[in-house]
């Protein structure tokens, strides 16, 4: 069996209707899976991905996949994400919340950026700070706009879910899954209901980190080369 950096190869199949090789692999001593695509096209992609089953609709899932990309260990700035959007030549880069996982995706044409935008997701799903800070930033704080009148909820995940919860489209999406799989996770909002999100504190957002809980630290990575 060839082995290549820790991961060993288990499959390899062609795939006509995508020009591309597909190699799939699992690493040796983490079970972490790795799905190679080769083939001709000059965007280099790649992407880490957790299964990250939400216990409630409090969002906490959401508002980590933020929070982690505000720092890490050997990227101790306050957003490197704004950073790499400014000074990289990515043609993507984002992160997305779904029902049962979280991913991070990213892209490039040119190998070395491809390689630093990389190192720097990696070590933020992997080595993120987790700040009170930036649970407040990004998930919920209280603010007062004027002396006297009444503390008011803020946030970046808070307000997005709300900006979702006022779209006709994202309120009947949420109402067909909820109706569909009552008792599933797909019947929660994973990405937070915003009735909901003060619900989530940080000992609760901490302890979901797929850097911390063990039930999350098998990723599945794509990539694309």
């Amino acid at each position: 069996m060839q082995i290549f950096s820790g991961f060993m190869l288990v499959r390899e199949q062609p795939l006509p209707e995508l020009n591309s090789a597909a190699r799939y692999y699992r690493h040796a001593k983490t079970g972490a899976e790795l799905l190679s695509l080769v083939n001709d096209d000059d965007n280099k992609v790649f992407g880490v991905t957790f299964r990250t089953p939400p216990r409630d609709s409090t969002g906490v899932a959401h508002i980590l996949e933020h929070a982690v990309l505000c720092g890490s260990r050997k990227y101790p700035v306050k957003e490197p994400f704004v950073e790499l959007m400014k000074g990289s030549l990515n043609t993507f880069l984002n992160a997305m919340t779904f029902p049962d996982k979280t991913c991070y995706p990213v892209a490039s044409q040119n190998l070395r950026d491809f390689y630093n935008l990389i190192d720097v997701y990696l070590d933020a799903v992997f080595y993120p700070l987790i700040t009170p800070n930036a649970f407040r930033q990004e998930g919920w704080h209280y603010e007062l706009d004027a002396i006297g009148e009444p503390l008011v909820y803020k946030g970046v995940v808070f307000n997005e879910m709300k900006g979702s919860y006022s779209s006709p489209d994202d309120r009947l999406n949420e109402f067909s899954q909820r109706s569909l799989f009552p008792e599933a996770v797909y019947g929660l909002d994973s990405g937070g209901r915003s009735s909901a999100h003060p619900g989530s504190d940080l000992r609760r957002f901490q302890g979901v980190s797929p850097a911390l809980l063990p039930s999350f630290q098998r990723p599945a990575v794509l990539l694309r080369r």
